[in-house]
C-alpha cells in the first residue's frame, strides 16, 4: 500500500510508437476452453491508439445509508449501445476517481464500463499527503466495492446513458497499490484482524487484477490466498520497491506466488517502478519515472487478461499465454501463469 505524489496537477502526454495486435495461433485456442464464452468479437487495435469512441461521467454520488456514507463515482464507458462487462476501479492511496484515465479510458474504449470510486482516504476529500492514518481505514475500501456492486441499478437510473449497459454477471475488480489491497480482498484473500480471519469476499466478481500488490504484513498472512479461487492477474516489477514498509519489489509478486494454480498471471517487468510509467495520468514524485513503453505494456497486458476472462476471447488467453509481449518488450518483460 504505497503513497502516491499527487500534488502536482500536471497530466502526462504519452506519446507511443508502434504496432501490434492480438495473435490468434489455433494451437492455442483449445486452452480457452475452460473460459468464458466466446465471442465473435474482433480484436482491439493496438494501445498507442487514442481512446475515442467514449463518454465520461465525472461524477455521480451514490448514498449508502447503511453506512451513512456518500461515495463519488466516475463512469467512463463506451458509445456502443451494447450492454458491456463492468470494471471496478480502485485507486490508490490518496488518490481519487479523476485517475489513472489513461488505463480507464482505453479499457471503455475497447468495450467496458469502467466505475472508479473515491474512497475516503482520498487528498480530494481533504486527507493531508503523508498522512499514514489513512491506512487504518482499509476495511471501508472493500465496503465501497461491495456497495458499488449492490448499486449498479441505482446507477443505472441516475445516468440515463447507462441503462442497458451495464452487464451485471460479468463484473471486474482492480486496483493500483492500496487499491490493489482493496481488490484482492474482494476476490478473495482473506484478512487476518483482530478477532480472527476475515472474509470480504464478493461472489458477483469473475476476475481480479493487482498492480503492485501486497504479499504477507499487515492484515495479510502466507495463509490469505489459499481459497483464492478466481483468475488473478498480478503485475509489478524490478523498481517497484522498496515499499512502503520495506519489502523488496519481489515480494509483490506473493499474491501469485501463494495462490492456487488456475488462471492466475503474473507479468514482471525489469525497470519497473511504482508509477508504471505513468499509468495515473497525474505526475508522481521524482523517483518514478515516465516511461511510455511501460504504459503501453500495462494497457495491452491489462486489457488481454480482461478480454479472456469478461469477454471470452481465444485471441486473448493466445496473447496473453504467448510470447507476443516478450517480444514486443525484447525480454523486459515476463508473463508466467499456472
Amino acid at each position: 500500500m504505497e503513497e502516491e505524489n499527487l500534488n502536482s496537477k500536471s497530466t502526462l502526454s504519452t506519446k507511443l510508437d508502434g504496432n501490434r495486435r492480438y495473435c490468434l495461433p489455433f494451437i492455442l485456442v483449445i486452452l480457452s476452453a475452460t473460459i468464458l464464452p466466446q465471442t465473435n468479437a474482433a480484436p482491439p487495435p493496438d494501445a498507442d491508439a487514442k481512446s475515442q469512441n467514449i463518454r465520461s461521467v465525472a461524477k455521480l454520488v451514490l448514498h449508502d445509508a447503511k453506512r451513512n456514507k456518500d461515495l463519488q463515482v466516475r463512469i467512463t464507458l463506451p458509445q456502443s449501445t451494447e450492454p458491456a462487462p463492468v470494471i471496478i476501479w480502485s485507486h490508490g492511496a490518496y488518490g481519487s476517481k479523476d485517475v489513472y484515465l489513461p488505463l480507464t479510458e482505453y479499457w471503455a474504449s475497447r468495450g467496458y464500463v469502467v466505475i472508479q470510486p473515491t474512497h475516503e482516504d482520498s487528498i480530494a476529500l481533504g486527507n493531508r499527503f503523508g498522512d499514514s492514518k489513512i491506512f487504518q481505514v482499509w476495511q471501508t475500501r472493500p465496503a465501497d466495492v461491495t456497495f458499488l456492486i449492490d448499486s449498479l441499478a441505482e446507477l443505472a437510473a441516475k445516468e440515463p446513458t447507462l441503462a442497458g449497459k451495464l452487464d451485471t454477471k460479468r463484473i471486474g475488480v482492480g486496483g493500483h497499490s492500496f487499491g490493489a489491497n482493496t481488490a484482492q480482498l474482494i476476490g478473495g484473500a482473506n484478512a487476518y484482524v483482530a478477532g480472527g480471519e476475515k472474509s470480504f469476499a464478493d461472489p458477483r466478481v469473475t476476475a481480479v487484477m493487482v498492480l503492485s500488490g501486497q504479499g504477507p504484513g499487515e492484515m495479510l498472512t502466507d495463509k490469505s490466498w489459499l481459497s483464492f479461487t478466481r483468475p488473478l492477474f498480478v503485475m509489478t516489477g524490478s523498481k517497484d520497491g522498496p515499499t512502503r514498509t520495506g519489502q523488496p519489489a519481489e515480494w509483490r509478486k506473493k499474491p501469485y506466488e501463494l495462490s492456487p494454480s488456475g488462471n492466475k498471471y503474473l507479468v514482471w517487468v525489469e525497470g519497473l517502478d511504482h508509477g508504471y510509467g505513468g499509468i495515473t495520468g497525474v505526475r508522481f514524485n521524482a523517483k518514478n519515472q515516465i516511461n511510455p513503453d511501460h504504459v503501453r505494456w500495462t494497457k495491452l497486458a491489462t486489457l488481454a487478461f480482461w478480454d479472456v476472462f469478461l469477454k471470452g476471447k481465444p485471441e486473448a488467453q493466445a496473447y496473453l499465454s504467448g510470447n507476443q509481449l516478450q517480444e514486443l518488450s525484447k525480454g523486459t518483460l515476463t508473463v508466467s501463469h499456472k
